[in-house]
């Protein structure tokens, strides 16, 4: 029997494999090791996410600094090495992308409005700027090819959130509270930072699909202890997020289930507003049209260019001095001015566009599913996007980030596809 001929490809007139082995032999030891790193980044994705309802926090709710520090060593510096490096093609799939560019748009803007902002610290600002990049582009780096690696990493974050959360619940149970609101601890000791953490981890883990029945039981069991948890903040803005979710569902999901779940959700809000019950307006409206009047005059003073990135201002309500206005759109005008609030929206726009191109897969579903909503739970609370480590991560970045690995990966299946053919 003769010797079967391999066809081995050819790149720039050496083989394909033997290439391989020059580069790796030739590489750097940094770049010899990339998959040690991408496992040091996916520990810093999980680990930004777990210690963002456990870990204790500054003044003001500001994450503490062992918890910074940590996620230098396991978030920032491994995303920004591995999307930066030489024969790295993160950086430069995202570039040529509309939404990409308007979030770097964004980042450069604030940037620049440090010039005229009165922060107390300049470069701690910068650095948060730096961080939010980061973030975002860890996640495409982590995913690579493989659509998968997210969901294991986002079914392993969610099953530990709600573990955290079940915490919280017993102790709750032990000592109750004065106001009877369950909170968490660190960035999400307010009962709606917890509940909107709560709340996306929520929707994600309805979302992902799981693979084997154990997996399967573990997730049927989390759902209920963050619903519970939520249940317990009294945080309504997190409710009609998720029944805006539940009733929009069919738009993207496919199904009878889909159908039903919007159905019965739809009828139990038409039911709440027709009855309300005593939680829904013993609290009125929290002082939240104050606010956006007090965050209106403030715009008007500096309409135009903003106070700046990190800018200190206080709104007086109440006699209750106000250090964010509690709304995303106003919080924007106020910091970044008109120029920063239309590339937020143009940008929250595209990541919408974005989701609604891939809805058929699973990410692309998630995307739409947070979307929608960070789209109702930015209007009451948690503003601070371009901050530290915050709930808002998880609302506005986290999507954002995966819109964007989709179309990278659509594009590169694209152009693999161009090639066979």
């Amino acid at each position: 029997m003769g010797h079967e001929k391999h066809n081995i490809p050819l790149v720039q007139g050496m083989p394909v494999a033997t290439r391989s082995l020059a580069e790796v032999a030739d590489a750097p030891l940094f770049l010899r090791r990339r998959g040690f790193w991408q496992g040091v980044l996916g520990v810093g994705l999980v680990w930004m996410m777990l210690g963002l309802v456990a870990m204790p926090s500054g003044v003001s709710f500001n994450p503490g600094k062992l918890y910074q520090g940590s996620l230098i060593l396991l978030l920032y510096l491994p995303a920004w090495c591995l999307a930066l490096t030489p024969r790295a093609a993160t950086w430069k799939e995202l570039l040529p992308l509309p939404a990409f560019r308007i979030f770097l748009l964004l980042l450069a803007w604030a940037a620049l409005s440090l010039l005229w902002a009165h922060a107390r610290h300049l470069g701690d600002e910068l650095s948060r700027l730096l961080s939010v990049l980061a973030f975002v582009l860890a996640w495409p780096v982590w995913l690579g090819a493989d659509e998968r690696r997210g969901q294991r990493l986002l079914l392993l974050a969610g099953l530990g959130i709600a573990l955290i959360a079940g915490c919280y619940c017993l102790h709750y149970l032990r000592h109750p509270p004065v106001d009877g609101r369950i909170v968490g601890e660190g960035v999400i000791a307010t009962a709606n930072y917890a509940a909107a953490v709560m709340g996306a981890a929520c929707l994600w883990l309805a979302l992902l699909p799981v693979a084997g029945w154990r997996l399967s039981a573990l997730r049927w069991l989390a759902l209920p202890v963050l619903l519970a948890f939520i249940a317990l903040t009294g945080s309504r803005s997190v409710w009609l997020a998720l029944a805006a979710c539940v009733v929009c569902a069919p738009l993207w999901h496919a199904g009878r289930t889909a159908r039903w779940l919007a159905g019965m959700a739809l009828a139990a809000v038409l039911a709440c507003c027709i009855w309300p019950l005593p939680v829904l307006v013993e609290r009125g409206t929290s002082l939240r049209p104050q606010l956006f009047v007090q965050s209106v005059h403030l715009i008007a003073q500096h309409p135009w260019l903003g106070l700046g990135q990190g800018a200190p201002f206080t709104l007086a309500v109440a006699g209750v001095d106000y250090t964010h206005s509690h709304n995303v759109l106003t919080q924007t005008m106020i910091e970044l001015g008109l120029p920063g609030l239309l590339l937020l929206v143009a940008l929250w726009l595209a990541t919408a566009w974005l989701g609604w191109r891939h809805r058929r897969r699973v990410t692309g579903r998630l995307v739409l599913a947070l979307w929608l909503y960070a789209s109702v739970v930015l209007q009451f609370d948690m503003p601070q996007l371009l901050d530290s480590p915050r709930p808002g991560w998880l609302l506005a970045w986290l999507p954002l980030a995966l819109a964007l690995w989709q179309e990278v990966d659509a594009r590169r299946r694209i152009a693999v596809a161009g090639r066979l053919h």
